[in-house]
């Protein structure tokens, strides 16, 4: 069952991704396009943190370093995001 609902949250978060890419295309809908294909991404990461298991059945572990690492990522990107220009790019 887990399996499945696993599945299920990689098919969502790969389809957010794509759409959210496409649209970055164009800017009147660029902030909307990064928005959605990062919550598609973040539902990738957190099904995966919380969902998936091994063959064994054991799920993931040393969970502390696994969000360590996300809250140092996310506070070193939103601290570059706002110092780039969109324009910079």
């Amino acid at each position: 069952m887990l399996f499945s609902i696993l599945s299920i949250a990689y098919i969502i978060s790969s389809l957010t991704f794509i759409i959210g890419l496409k649209e970055l295309s164009h800017p009147d809908t660029a902030r909307k396009g990064n928005l959605l294909a990062a919550s598609g991404m973040a539902l990738a990461i957190f099904a995966t943190i919380f969902l998936y298991q091994d063959e064994n059945g054991r799920q993931l572990h040393n969970l502390p370093l696994i969000f360590t690492g996300l809250i140092a990522g996310s506070i070193v990107g939103t601290f570059a995001a706002r110092k780039v220009q969109m324009t910079q790019m």
